[in-house]
């Protein structure tokens, strides 16, 4: 699969996961548009190798809360963007209790807010050019939740639930968006993991799915990946079959107190595919 000089703007592409996802679309042909703050040289200089490699790459330096004037320098360079891969993004561990406002709202712009910013930049021009491809990278603590990472939880599982409104409503316009939460080595969460660990879990392991999520041809949308060690996975909502109390008398807790086993019991098990399907399955009483 060849991206034929498709620009992609990689948030936080100069390290980490971003580097190897950088390297994985510059590798298939795209022209990277390799994202940092301009805190360092690192967007530059990898820029700089893939070019003197024989790929396309680019520094677009700008914080992705600033997500109108980031898309802005990537058209004024490249005069279009066809996917955007959003990486970037920081820990500000705290328990809940400790939480500050500040702590808080800073983790949920960069992840969450950016997400929607970004969007919503890119949109105008992913139309004018008949698609366009978003990927937002999410994280298991959003799926499952972790100790010390309330901000962080709130923002990468809010990250799913943004992509699919935005699956709903770019679908017209062949413009996608999935979500994916990799679990790979970098600096920032690898100082105490074991070698052996590392080694399994390399980034480049990871950027095989981003790219293809990435290209115009993967029609998917609205989805959930989780992705790891060279393991792919698409993760998807189950409820149990439930309680269905009588709507004919009357109800009250002791009768789902006494339901309660039925009502948690994922031996039956149902997989609504969107809001339509999980409000009807509740309401309706053949379901």
């Amino acid at each position: 699969m060849h991206f034929n000089n498709k620009v992609v703007l990689v948030t936080g592409g100069s390290r980490g996961l971003g580097e190897a996802f950088t390297r994985e679309l510059a590798r298939a042909g795209a022209r990277v548009a390799i994202n940092n703050t301009g805190s360092d040289k690192s967007a530059a200089q990898l820029a700089a190798e893939i070019v003197a490699t024989g790929g396309q790459a680019f520094a677009a330096v700008g914080r992705v809360e600033e997500a109108g004037d980031l898309v802005g320098r990537v058209i004024d360079h490249a005069g279009q963007l066809d996917a955007v891969v959003h990486n970037a993004g920081f820990v500000n561990d705290k328990t809940l209790r400790k939480m500050t406002n500040e702590q808080w709202d800073s983790v949920l712009d960069v992840h969450l807010k950016s997400s929607w910013q970004l969007a919503q930049a890119a949109w105008p021009h992913f139309a004018a050019a008949g698609a366009g491809r978003l990927v937002l990278l999410s994280s298991a603590a959003g799926l499952y939740g972790n100790f010390g990472q309330a901000n962080y939880a709130a923002a990468k599982m809010g990250m799913y639930g943004l992509s699919q409104t935005i699956a709903q409503e770019g679908a017209s316009e062949n413009i996608t968006c999935n979500c994916v939460a990799p679990f790979g080595a970098t600096t920032m969460n690898s100082a105490n993991l074991p070698d052996e660990l590392k080694a399994v879990i390399k980034p480049s392991y990871i950027a095989p799915l981003i790219g293809y999520l990435a290209h115009r041809d993967c029609t998917e949308t609205g989805s959930l990946f989780e992705a790891s060690g060279g393991a792919f996975k698409k993760v998807r909502w189950e409820r149990s079959k439930g309680l269905r109390l009588d709507r004919d008398k009357p109800m009250s807790l002791a009768d789902v107190a006494a339901g309660w086993e039925k009502l948690v019991d994922f031996s039956e098990s149902e997989h609504p595919a969107n809001m339509r399907e999980a409000l009807r399955g509740l309401y309706e009483e053949s379901a």
